[in-house]
């Protein structure tokens, strides 16, 4: 099992299938790389596929909540990057606060990224009662995941739908929860405290993004709907496509239909 300390000396697992040009994902929050497994066959076929577990999650080290920061996942990604891969540039991607890592990634080294994935994601927001209410629905779940612990919080609806996809007894669903159970609850809620709740805003750094963009959106996360329509409008070089059928995880809910766009945007680079 492959780990690379990060910068303050956490180990941070990552795993790599397949050959060819790299292409390192990120999940949503409290996912672990086996949120990706479904796409090893498809998407390793062609590039060296890179998943990976942030802190506190799966079989990454889950540090002192003063060690979460989005700089410091974004070092990880760093960290991952160049264990995995040494100093070839890869294509980038991530699925919700994946999403938004990947974009910061970019920002950082835009000499080590190729191309963008933004799956069901969205650059911050403009407004701070946008953010305050972002940051109570981060709030709530971290609460809730440390009053009833991780089997239990996954039994909820939303959570259900924001992890294990529109069907949760799939067959896809069924094989991402280990890894969720996994993963350490305090790491978790330091993780929504203090990087999925406090995004920055990128909205006005989007044209900065000189790379490719695939902006794909699952049609029935409506939530994010409008965030993929504002990132295609303002990046220089994106690609907006809506995948029907799918909802916050798109890759469980539509996996061939999701491996097809992704794949059909890699080969156009």
């Amino acid at each position: 099992m492959p780990t690379v300390r990060a910068s303050d000396g956490a180990r941070i697992f990552y795993r790599v299938v397949g050959s060819g040009t790299p292409l390192i994902l990120c999940t949503a929050s409290f996912s672990t790389h086996l949120h990706w497994a479904g796409q090893e066959p498809e998407l390793g076929r062609d590039h060296r596929l890179v998943s990976w577990d942030y802190r506190g999650h799966g079989r990454s080290d889950a540090p002192a909540p003063e060690q979460f920061s989005l700089a410091q996942i974004v070092d990880d990604l760093r960290a991952v990057h160049e264990a995995a891969c040494g100093d070839e540039p890869a294509v980038v991607g991530g699925l919700s606060i994946g999403g938004l890592i990947s974009l910061s990634y970019y920002l950082a080294h835009p000499e080590r990224v190729r191309a963008v994935l933004l799956f069901n994601t969205g650059p911050g927001f403009k407004k701070p009662e946008a953010l305050a209410q972002w940051q109570e629905m981060l709030e709530r779940a971290a609460s809730k995941m440390e009053s009833v612990g991780m089997e239990t919080y996954l039994e909820g609806r939303r959570a259900q739908a924001e992890l294990l996809g529109l069907d949760p007894k799939s067959e896809s669903a069924r094989a991402v929860r280990p890894g969720i159970l996994a993963s350490s609850v305090p790491g978790l809620v330091a993780f929504a405290r203090r990087v999925a709740g406090p995004v920055p805003n990128l909205v006005d750094r989007l044209h900065e993004i000189e790379a490719p963009c695939l902006v794909l959106v699952g049609s029935e996360d409506r939530a994010f709907r409008r965030a993929g329509e504002v990132m295609a409008a303002k990046l220089p070089h994106a690609r907006h496509q809506i995948l029907p059928g799918a909802g916050h995880v798109l890759n469980l809910d539509q996996p061939e239909a999701f491996a097809a766009a992704v794949r059909g945007f890699l080969s156009s680079l």
